[in-house]
């Protein structure tokens, strides 16, 4: 929770002072960080303010560096300021040096943990995934308070991005346990929030009991806002189940005259959903003038159809068949395009939405991606020249073996050789359409006066990135893919008849490790499209596991 303006000024002032005071006497690192971190669970901000300041000619040595670069990030995350390649870089500082020195478990743990949420921020989720487990098995079994922050980022993750409820309920159930373990009631308010969320999908334990201990606990830390939130989550649950609506009805009024400071459009939608099914149109039609759909742009189109949904209701009852239709079909359309994710959102808008919600400009955002595929880029042209030494000295080796036995198995040879022209001309094709996104999003984020516009961004994109990928591309992607990888994409149609074309053009690029915004380039679609593809190809293929597992597992030839 932040605090009041002149509490927050109270405890800046006292950082300064404290950053004053010098680095003297406080154990092996300097004492101003140790300040800084006794701030950072109550005072981000304050904590920030002591970390800033503090330059590398005012640290002593590569330990205290470390630990600056890891209270940075996790000031910066906590106190919801955005998210850069810059953080990235501080975080990979102090993780890579607490990685070779041994004795630093619980800084190791953190600095592992917040290298996974800025990934997640910057939109590696893969990656995200990868370093959050990573810092789960490094910690100690006591840290409870970083394992409760960790599962709580999987369960998120797995929730918002894999669709694993079951799995999201038991980790929010971890961190609620952890949490409990070390006394922190602030995040144990905020994991038996969560636990309510997931709970109400899977119905996994008793929600009833969940509900009055998060609310108990609520009023104890005299945190209205989350009492709010609770409250109208009850009431939107009760008011789908006619022999609770009453009860609904009495929670939403309680909160409509208790916190008017947090009233929000989904308490006015809950309140005109309960009126018009008691047949109270007037009511129903008052809470429904009052919800502003522009107070939260983010949610705009889903208010909208949650107002056209009730609309229809209220016409229905009033007798007017053909308006109900009308708001119903315009409803569900509208429900389908956020369900969907159709091609109506651009690959810029779409990133302005996300930057958005965690405070980050759309350039940095562009420019951060920039320097990750240029550093790709490097990565790969290291690897293909390594790949091509690699293939010299095997070539060599095949052609001393086959001296030796006096040219015996010139057939085979030439049949390999021929083999290999076909594995390379496949890689060429591969390595042409990420050079061609390369060199697009270079143009994009030139800070010369010739950026390219949306228009000639747009252009480029479909000559150079669309066009090339052809009906000749995916054949022979295809036939490179099942070479290389147990025949992954053949198998994948033999136990799915039914899969078309797009679902298997979105397997192809994940197999080779494109991130969404590559693919979404690729095939021509939005991100947000791209992200929500790879749990309905998941349920499509009835998955049990989450679905870049399913692949490696037969790429890798470990299906049972």
């Amino acid at each position: 929770m932040r605090q009041q303006p002149a509490t927050s000024l109270l405890w800046v002032a006292l950082a300064v002072v404290a950053l004053l005071t010098g680095s003297c006497g406080c154990g092996r690192y300097d004492r101003r960080l140790v300040q800084a971190d006794s701030l950072m669970w109550t005072h981000a901000d304050s904590a920030m303010a002591i970390v800033v300041a503090l330059g590398d000619s005012m640290l002593s040595g590569d330990r205290d560096r470390a630990y600056r670069d890891l209270l940075l990030t996790q000031a910066r995350y906590k106190a919801y300021r955005p998210i850069t390649a810059r953080d990235d870089s501080a975080i990979t500082r102090s993780m890579d040096w607490y990685r070779h020195h041994s004795g630093e478990r619980e800084k190791l743990t953190r600095a592992t943990l917040y290298k996974g949420a800025v990934m997640e921020e910057l939109g590696h989720v893969d990656s995200a995934m990868i370093y959050y487990k990573t810092a789960e098995a490094a910690a100690d079994s006591t840290d409870y308070a970083n394992l409760g922050q960790i599962n709580t980022r999987i369960g998120y993750l797995y929730r918002i991005v894999y669709a694993d409820e079951q799995t999201c309920f038991e980790k929010y159930l971890l961190a609620y346990q952890y949490y409990e373990k070390c006394g922190n009631k602030e995040y144990l308010l905020n994991s038996l929030y969560n636990l309510i969320l997931a709970n109400s999908i899977i119905k996994q334990t008793d929600h009833e009991a969940l509900y009055k201990k998060a609310t108990a606990l609520a009023r104890e830390q005299k945190d209205d806002h989350m009492l709010f939130d609770l409250y109208e989550f009850r009431c939107r649950q009760l008011s789908r189940v006619d022999s609770t609506l009453s009860q609904a009805k009495k929670i939403g009024l309680y909160c409509l005259n208790t916190f008017g400071q947090y009233i929000n459009n989904e308490l006015l939608l809950d309140l005109a959903y309960i009126y018009t099914i008691e047949n109270k149109l007037d009511s129903a039609k008052c809470f429904i003038t009052m919800v502003d759909e522009s107070l939260n742009p983010a949610d705009k189109q889903l208010i909208t159809a949650r107002k056209l949904e009730v609309l229809s209701m209220i016409a229905k009852a009033e007798g007017n068949p053909f308006i109900s239709s009308m708001h119903h079909v315009e409803s569900e359309n509208l429900s389908d395009t956020l369900l969907e994710n159709e091609e109506k959102y651009d690959v810029i808008r779409i990133e302005n939405d996300f930057n958005k919600r965690r405070q980050i400009s759309f350039l940095s955002k562009v420019s951060s991606l920039h320097k990750t595929i240029q550093q790709l880029s490097q990565y790969v042209i290291v690897l293909i020249v390594a790949l091509f030494i690699l293939h010299l000295l095997r070539l060599r080796h095949a052609y001393a073996i086959i001296r030796k036995l006096d040219n015996t198995n010139h057939n085979a040879l030439a049949r390999t050789q021929a083999l290999l022209d076909q594995l390379d001309a496949r890689s060429t094709s591969v390595g042409h359409l990420v050079s061609n996104l390369v060199t697009i999003l270079k143009s994009c984020v030139s800070e010369s006066d010739k950026r390219l516009s949306t228009t000639e961004f747009a252009r480029q994109v479909q000559e150079n990135i669309i066009a090339v990928a052809d009906d000749g591309f995916w054949k022979e992607l295809k036939v490179y893919l099942d070479h290389e990888h147990n025949n992954v994409i053949s198998a994948i149609e033999a136990e799915n008849p039914d899969i078309t074309d797009k679902d298997l053009r979105f397997i192809e690029l994940s197999c080779l490790g494109f991130s969404y915004l590559e693919m979404a380039m690729i095939l021509n679609y939005s991100p947000r499209y791209i992200l929500n593809k790879r749990k309905i190809i998941a349920k499509r293929l009835g998955l049990q596991k989450p679905f870049l597992d399913y692949l490696n597992d037969l790429m890798t030839n470990k299906q049972e």
